[in-house]
């Protein structure tokens, strides 16, 4: 399948500091291992776990992962290589992908990955250009983590371990046949909720068995290591410093120096790679920066991330009425505005005035979708969305449309809608970005906001969610709950000030770590970013400056 989420190459910022990882202090939820940190280095195993995706034969492991919409493999962490094919010509947009290894022991890995609608894909022989795939699953929409582990029972088969939303752990484990290549899902661990990264690595400890390096809402990284032992696969989690957020992914690529364990990388803001060497007893040696370049790559293979999907990008209207957009170049920065359709400056696409909002991934491609109200219909246009009106009723009945993705569950984008008496409403989206479902009455008293908007996951749980400025500036978190009846939990209050900015966009992830991020704009046209650190419950960082100008956009969106 080809990713159709854009990027472009990436503009440098100024690079996170990289982490001196200590070991010690013990936590109490989860229970840690009783010891102060890893211990001495275990005599190294008898049969060495093999990395999971070599894909040159060298002996050293290769990354997936996917720039500008297309998917490659990087081999030693430079030089990469298309993979020629893409899932089916639907083009649905992939959600992760996922390294499990070489399932059938024929000697070749194998690649898996998940589409918007919860579908897991497996394809054997990757590297040709034939559509289409080996084994196919649905229902993994419950999971919002799917993690290749390793062999975690000890039986020298590869197994899966999956997270629900509400933390509970089940390991699927795998059988060596490719027409069913994992066994029934079993439960084997609660209360992971608090992981925001879980990264799955073939051997960190010289044991031969899978292991895990997790990442907590409280900054800090814990090694589990495997057991062997199907019914416990996972020992007590040892801590191994803090900081770590100063990354927006964690990944591995199983060993990258050929001493037979399992390395971990971590990549800056600003694109650049460390990797912290596997000592053999779940800790690290000294980070060395490894490579470079690596903010350009949207997804990652094996890391175990949210993922951010839909608007990596924002849109602006101008006193022209064009309408404008700038590309997300997941560091933080954005490419030069570039217009939106057809027409010029002097002369823009006579539809652009009629623009209410931008709506994310409602397609399966998971491009957005700009929203346009002429005379009382909707009319939809995107990048490989053919522009027509859709749906019945008269949409001018409506002040406020917001698409933040999918509200429902089901994996398919989703709008809002506010009335003139106040009243929300959902639009259930069907992946056509053509059609909804009858409107649900969500409930009234949303004219207590002046700004309604959403693009995606705020608060690192999975959820896509929902933003909203009170009259009284401060701005509001409606976290997303998967359920079309009862779609957001409890509000949560972000804090105030926000009334002092005249434009207020949402962006799914301009920062590649898979959380959404705010830009706003003031009176006197300066432009800020509020980098979503959605490990810390929906809060945003302090305000980056984005610099001065933008004064010349009546909106954003």
């Amino acid at each position: 399948m080809r990713n159709t989420r854009m990027s472009s190459r990436a503009r440098r910022i100024a690079a996170c500091t990289a982490i001196a990882v200590a070991a010690g202090t013990m936590l109490s939820t989860p229970a840690l291992a009783e010891d102060k940190g890893p211990g001495a280095p275990k005599a190294a195993a008898t049969t060495k776990a093999k990395p999971r995706f070599d894909y040159n034969g060298d002996g050293k492991g290769d990354i997936v992962l996917s720039i500008a919409g297309s998917m490659r493999v990087s081999i030693d962490g430079s030089a990469t290589r298309n993979i020629p094919f893409f899932m089916d010509e639907r083009r649905q947009d992939i959600k992760d992908v996922i390294t499990p290894g070489d399932l059938d022991g024929n000697g070749r890995p194998e690649l898996m990955w998940t589409d918007a609608e919860g579908s897991l894909y497996m394809k054997a022989n990757f590297d040709n250009a034939q559509y289409g795939y080996d084994w196919k699953s649905t229902g993994w929409n419950k999971y919002d983590r799917i993690v290749a582990a390793g062999d975690l029972t000890g039986d020298g088969k590869n197994d899966l371990i999956a997270r629900t939303y509400d933390g509970d752990v089940y390991l699927f484990a795998g059988t060596g046949d490719l027409k069913a290549p994992f066994g029934a899902g079993v439960k084997v661990a609660e209360g992971w909720s608090d992981f925001d990264q879980i990264v799955g690595v073939a051997d960190a400890d010289g044991d031969g068995i899978g292991d895990l390096y997790v990442r907590n809402r409280t900054d800090d990284l814990l090694f589990i290591g495997g057991t062997g032992n199907a019914d416990k696969p996972f020992k007590s989690p040892v801590r191994l410093g803090a900081g770590w957020h100063a990354y927006n992914q964690l990944l591995s690529a199983d060993d990258l120096d050929g001493d037979g364990l399992s390395d971990l990388l971590a990549r800056t803001q600003d694109g650049d790679l460390y990797m912290y060497r596997a000592k053999g007893d779940g800790g690290f040696a000294d980070p060395v920066k490894w490579r470079s370049g690596w903010q350009a790559a949207t997804l990652l293979g094996n890391s175990g991330a949210p993922r951010g999907y839909g608007k990596d990008q924002f849109f602006a209207r101008d006193a022209k009425d064009a309408n404008w957009r700038r590309m997300a170049l997941n560091n933080g920065q954005f490419t030069d505005a570039s217009l939106w359709g057809p027409g010029n400056t002097n002369n823009p696409d006579p539809y652009a005035r009629y623009t209410v909002a931008v709506a994310n991934a409602l397609s399966r491609n998971g491009t957005c979708t700009r929203l346009q109200v002429v005379d009382g219909k909707l009319h939809v246009d995107g990048d490989h969305v053919g522009g027509s009106d859709v749906a019945d009723g008269d949409w001018s009945a409506y002040d406020s449309i917001v698409g933040p993705g999918d509200l429902s569950g089901d994996g398919l984008g989703d709008l809002v809608a506010r009335d003139k008496a106040g009243t929300l409403w959902l639009f259930q989206g069907d992946g056509s970005a053509q059609k909804f479902a009858a409107p649900v009455r969500l409930g009234g008293g949303w004219n207590t906001y002046n700004k309604i908007l959403g693009s995606g996951d705020v608060d690192g749980d999975g959820r896509a969610d929902l933003l909203a400025r009170g009259t009284d500036g401060h701005l509001y978190l409606y976290p997303g709950t998967g359920n079309s009846a009862a779609p957001f939990r409890a509000r949560q209050d972000l804090g105030g000030g926000w009334n002092g900015y005249t434009g207020l966009a949402a962006v799914a992830d301009a920062t590649g770590n898979g959380t959404t991020d705010v830009i706003a704009t003031d009176a006197s046209g300066q432009a800020y970013r509020y980098d979503g650190q959605g490990a810390y419950g929906g809060k945003f960082k302090p305000r980056a400056p984005l610099g001065g100008g933008w004064n010349i956009y009546n909106e954003l969106f």
